[in-house]
């Protein structure tokens, strides 16, 4: 790290003291950028560097409707190739934007945030290994993703638990965990299963967390704060140096793992059940590890094809058309999802308890684990083809569990291509963003509290609907004081007007819900290359730029990346 790194206020300049960012420093010439290039096709070789314009308007294809191309594509093949490869940027003033698999599909893929930088592809760094298996102490590279890892963990019979979300087995492990998604497992939140990482600095300097610099490994693994001021986090939705590998902490498969549902027939009884989550999730903290809430809208996106034929461009599905819908498939006005995850023989004892804490006026929790999956599945086997939705549902409750149990799926990725009226097969190779989806995802955090959830309901809906946005919502309990929210923002991205709209959609719940107390958790590039975003002037703010100024003073690494 640079010997001179000093953060006194008196070693700020004027304008970062207004939280002003300082200007873009890096040199865009075409001549300092044709030497950068060069320069690492000499590290890496041709084919491992791309600069033809079809190929990379092709692989910056984004879901969020940005045109932002990168200068180039870099793909290393090993991970001592990134520190020249930073160098080689710093050297020549050329910024970089490393991606781990480029699939945050709704948040900006691999498209960078402003133009003028080379994309750094880390997906080939694929590397796993064990700290120490018998605690479940893993390190790994970028490219490692969720099925990459379950296959590595199955193949030698050990029953740790990779940290899924929905998005499919395909999706950065570490890029997730950076950007602190979430799943339903007990590790609910994944970057507080990272415990200690290596980075590249902008000058090339190696930065690595403390105990892992003092060959204590097993405790760096175990230890996420490490000792003294706790740097590895700036490295989670930050723009300081690019992480070549993490470890992280592993969850045992719990010997019992079940999901539960609940019908919820309208927003009143919506409020109860808000008003009562806390106390379940204190109680059983650690056996109900996550809740979903969902809305009529979310729960048909995942049951039947979009009516594309009878709803216009610039509409969304009528109320009496979604009261056919959702009556014909049994869909109440919310669900609720629930995880247990226990040992053998606290099931029943659990159940109760929470039937035990719900408000009157829910119905009877459902409760599904696999011996009951498998008992339904061979009753509606017989069922006629028009009641085919039950069997629909049986599956999305097995994708439901396996999510919980550490299984990769997809079960988040189809709703991307909703709006086109036709579901992907399962076993369909699907990518969003080069498939001509339009997808942003709006996701703020929510209080637990039945007023703030009500009103929050309300505003999203309305102002979907206000910009022609299907209002899909889901509420996920992140703890037992607060929701993630995620809205996804679907749309037509060949139809300008359309991708107009659900920009202008995105900023108009950001803004509506910032009143209510509720911001999102994470941002979109679109929102990022907007100057000024809504992180500036933020105190914290001023900090990072004066920590930024400092360790990349040429603004190498991802330009306007928070």
């Amino acid at each position: 790290m640079p010997a001179d790194l000093n953060l006194t206020t008196s070693s700020f300049t004027p304008g970062i003291v207004q939280g002003v960012r300082t200007p873009h420093r890096a040199d865009g010439s075409n001549g300092r950028m044709n030497d950068a290039i060069s320069a690492w096709k000499a590290l890496l070789g041709n084919d491992r560097v791309i600069t033809e314009q079809a190929e990379l308007h092709r692989r910056s294809a984004n879901a969020v409707g940005s045109d932002v191309v990168p200068i180039a594509i870099l793909r290393p093949t090993e991970s001592r190739q990134v520190q020249p490869l930073v160098e080689i940027a710093s050297r020549f003033r050329t910024p970089i934007y490393p991606t781990s698999t480029g699939r945050n599909w709704g948040y900006g893929a691999a498209s960078p945030v402003v133009s003028g930088c080379a994309v750094v592809d880390l997906s080939d760094l694929n590397t796993i290994h064990f700290v120490d298996e018998k605690h479940g102490l893993i390190r790994v590279e970028p490219g490692v993703t969720q099925g990459l890892l379950y296959n590595y963990l199955n193949a030698r019979n050990l029953n740790w638990m990779v940290p899924v979300h929905g998005g499919g087995p395909d999706c950065s492990l570490l890029g997730n965990a950076l950007e602190r998604g979430y799943g339903l497992t007990p590790t609910t939140d994944h970057f507080l299963a990272l415990t200690s990482l290596k980075a590249i600095l902008a000058d090339g300097t190696i930065y690595e967390s403390a105990f892992r610099s003092m060959e204590a490994d097993v405790i760096a693994a175990a230890h996420r704060w490490q000792i003294g001021a706790y740097l590895d986090g700036i490295f989670s939705q930050g723009n300081f140096g690019v992480v070549t590998d993490a470890t992280f902490i592993l969850k045992e498969r719990p010997e019992h793992v079940e999901a539960f549902f609940i019908r919820i027939p309208d927003d009143n009884n919506l409020a109860e059940f808000v008003e009562h989550l806390g106390s379940i999730l204190r109680s059983l903290d650690g056996v109900v590890t996550g809740v979903n809430l969902m809305n009529e809208r979310r729960v048909l996106s995942m049951s039947r094809p979009y009516p594309k034929g009878t709803v216009g461009s610039n509409s969304t599905i009528p109320d009496d058309l979604l009261k056919e819908y959702t009556s014909r498939a049994g869909i109440t006005r919310w669900t609720v999802a629930g995880v247990i995850h226990s040992v053998n023989g606290f099931a029943r004892n659990t159940r109760r308890e929470i039937r035990k804490r719900l408000p009157r006026s829910c119905s009877r929790p459902i409760f599904m684990n696999r011996k009951r999956i498998a008992m339904a599945k061979r009753a509606t086997s017989v069922l006629p083809v028009s009641r085919q939705s039950y069997r629909q549902q049986l599956a999305s409750i097995d994708a439901f569990i396996d999510l919980a149990e550490g299984r990769p799926r997809r079960i988040a990725l189809p709703l991307a291509y909703w709006l086109t009226g036709d579901e992907p097969a399962e076993k369909t190779a699907m990518d969003p963003a080069k498939d001509g989806c339009g997808l942003i995802w709006y996701s703020p955090l929510i209080p637990i509290d039945q007023n703030v959830v009500d009103a929050y309901i309300k505003m999203v809906e309305s102002t979907c609907v206000e910009h022609g946005i299907e209002p899909l919502i889901t509420l996920t309990s992140l703890s037992s004081c607060h929701f993630d929210s995620t809205v996804p923002i679907l749309f037509d991205r060949n139809d300008s007007s359309a991708v107009a709209r659900a920009h202008a959609c995105y900023d108009s719940l950001c803004e509506r819900a910032k009143r209510l107390g509720c911001v999102p958790y994470r941002l979109p590039t679109i929102t990022l290359a907007k100057r000024p975003n809504p992180l500036t002037d933020l105190p914290a703010t001023v900090l990072h730029n004066a920590i930024k100024d400092r360790l990349d003073p040429y603004n190498i690494i991802s330009p306007s990346r928070y």
